[in-house]
């Protein structure tokens, strides 16, 4: 079977990788070879028809829009910054759990008409700051934002927070919640008519864990 014949699921490197794969083991999708054994961004699965694909998270909307992946594994926080791609969202996998929010040294809300916000998520962010009517300066940083404020380089941050350990270690505190995130299934739009069928098994065999 050709590569190009075969049916392709997206995956995201990192930790919604890892709390993914033991679902995906438990099922007749299972990886036959081992990432941490292998440099192949291409991964054989235990059914002849399917191949997983280990990307970067933020690629994984793009791979799926244009067709070249089938499924996709992605959290939602990027499905907000990506949503001028076209997939479809399937399913809430459940995993990955945390919340998109603004945080700094202080409430800085009242106010406030403007503020300089550092985070990886512009598109986000702004959306946000409209919606509380303030106009943000968006300082794009795609990681250690939580140190802006306090080097003066942002007012503030938006950022993903879990248990907000970072945020407290670093002089902040979490000012508002924007978003509940976790981990979706997306699908390519024609793969839904086209490879229904291994679709609905996938997406059945992961509910089934």
């Amino acid at each position: 079977m050709k590569e190009n014949d075969s049916f392709i699921l997206a995956l995201p490197k990192g930790r919604v990788y890892d709390d993914f794969i033991p679902s995906l083991q438990e099922t007749q999708f299972a990886l036959k070879d081992d990432p941490r054994k292998s440099r192949k961004m291409l991964l054989d699965t235990k059914h002849p028809k399917v191949k997983v694909l280990v990307i970067r998270g933020w690629d994984v909307p793009t791979y799926i829009t244009s067709g070249s992946a089938h499924l996709g594994v992605v959290g939602k926080d990027i499905l907000m910054e990506k949503e001028e791609e076209e997939f479809v969202e399937l399913s809430d996998l459940g995993l990955g759990k945390c919340r998109l929010s603004l945080a700094g040294t202080q409430n800085i809300l009242s106010g406030s008409s403007k503020l300089r916000i550092a985070t990886k998520y512009p598109k986000s962010a702004t959306k946000f700051m409209n919606s509380i009517g303030i106009q943000a300066e968006i300082i794009y940083l795609n990681g250690a934002q939580e140190i802006a404020p306090i080097l003066g380089l942002s007012d503030a941050i938006i950022d993903l927070v879990d248990s907000g350990a970072t945020l407290k270690e670093n002089g902040l505190k979490e000012i508002q919640t924007i978003s509940e995130i976790s981990t979706r299934l997306i699908a390519n739009k024609a793969s839904l008519k086209t490879r229904s069928d291994l679709i609905n098994e996938i997406k059945d065999s992961l509910a089934a864990c």
